[in-house]
């Protein structure tokens, strides 16, 4: 799949979505959307529900039923965000390479080390996701491949048992560097690439900033990233958009259509739909309300409950509460650089996060929380584990 074929594909899909009359959504809401004649039009079928009069609570219910059939159990992992360095540009993104009043750290051996004992022994948790910036020396993406790969192995020999991982677009020779680290083919393994946002227009105005030379300005090397990692043995892709930078009517075809295209490599898929949050330097405000990302996740979740929707604490509490139970994954913790302790909240300060969070909460209090409400969570221990005394390693 290139960006011409996702911009004519979801044209088509939008143009078909004018054309789908009221009655033929109720009649597919009433069999979850699971005919064979819904097959090759979902980011139609997706695009018509979401404009349509039909309430969010009826949608909302329907997908909930629809998700406890893949699955009744949630999952987490927690993020460390292993440095703040980064060339890209973004104009949204507090890390943008531009931003010189943020301060820069990075995290060798023993923070790294550190970060997985607190997560492990303090949290409670076995599912982690490692972070980076994006790089547009050859050498430096070959460095940072080979410096993940080697903080994934680390953190399955700490006994985690999922782990994600996010550093922007791969190339099957970086994907090599970083797969010499792991066993052929490992399943625990997610690679999250998050497009940002399908149109090329606006991609190009936030992302490539009109033309300047960017490591993440290419939209094809992005896209194809996932193709990459697939044709490598590995199985597990985490895309996703962000949501608030652009219409949703287009974003919304277009990752469903890449979805389609991932299933039919027959890939284990979670979809990522973070909202805009405020980053040093930008306020990046929200275009999208809560009742608008609800039905936004309640669609997708209806028409597509096995690519596992994941939510973080950039959401607060009470949307939370609200999309438990549609999604397949909840992500507690901070997008500052290695901010774990063994005592007290994560940092998250603005001068040296991504972008800064309503939900400080510690993750074991999160997901103490969901045990406590009924949910079985995957990834999480609720026996609390003795842990080291000693001054903390932070990131330099």
């Amino acid at each position: 799949m290139d960006s011409n074929e996702m911009v004519r594909a979801g044209d088509e899909f939008i143009s078909l979505a004018g054309s789908i009359p009221e009655a033929q959504l109720l009649d597919g809401l009433g069999c979850g959307f699971t005919r064979p004649e819904h097959a090759g039009s979902k980011p139609a079928l997706a695009l018509a529900l979401f404009r349509s009069a039909i309430p969010t609570d009826d949608i909302y219910r329907l997908a909930k039923a629809r998700v406890d059939e893949i699955s009744a159990s949630k999952e987490t992992f927690v993020p460390i965000f292993l440095t703040n360095h980064c060339e890209a540009d973004c104009a949204m993104c507090g890390m943008r390479t531009s931003n010189g009043e943020l301060h820069r750290k990075f995290s060798g051996r023993s923070v790294v080390d550190e970060q997985l004992r607190i997560l492990r022994d303090a949290e409670h948790v076995r599912g982690v996701g490692f972070l980076t910036g994006e790089y547009a020396d050859k050498f430096t993406r070959y460095v940072n491949a080979f410096y993940v790969g080697w903080a994934i192995n680390r953190a399955l020999s700490y006994g985690f048992e999922k782990v994600f991982f996010n550093i922007g677009s791969m190339a099957p020779d970086e994907i090599a560097v970083l797969a010499d680290w792991l066993e052929p083919g490992d399943e625990r393994i997610t690679m999250c690439v998050f497009q940002e946002t399908y149109d090329l227009e606006k991609y190009d105005s936030v992302i490539g900033r009109r033309g300047r030379h960017t490591p993440k300005a290419d939209f094809d090397k992005r896209l194809r990233s996932f193709e990459n990692w697939l044709d490598a043995g590995f199985k597990a892709v985490n895309p996703g958009f962000l949501v608030g930078l652009h219409d949703l009517d287009q974003e919304l075809v277009r990752i469903l259509h890449h979805i389609d295209g991932l299933k039919a490599r027959d890939a284990k898929i979670y979809v990522s739909l973070p909202r805009l949050r405020p980053a040093l330097g930008v306020s990046n405000k929200t275009k999208i309300g809560d009742d608008a990302y609800i039905r936004l996740i309640s669609v997708i979740a209806l028409l597509y409950p096995e690519a596992g929707i994941v939510i973080t604490t950039r959401e607060d509490v009470e949307f939370q509460d609200r999309a438990l139970p549609l999604i397949r994954t909840l992500s507690p913790g901070s997008p500052d650089v290695s901010p774990y302790r063994w005592e007290g909240n994560a940092a998250n300060d603005v001068e040296s996060s991504q972008f800064v969070i309503p939900d400080h909460r510690r993750p074991r209090d999160i997901l103490s929380r969901l045990k406590g409400n009924g949910y079985d969570v995957r990834y999480f221990e609720h026996a609390p584990r003795p842990h080291p005394s000693g001054e903390l390693r932070t990131a330099s």
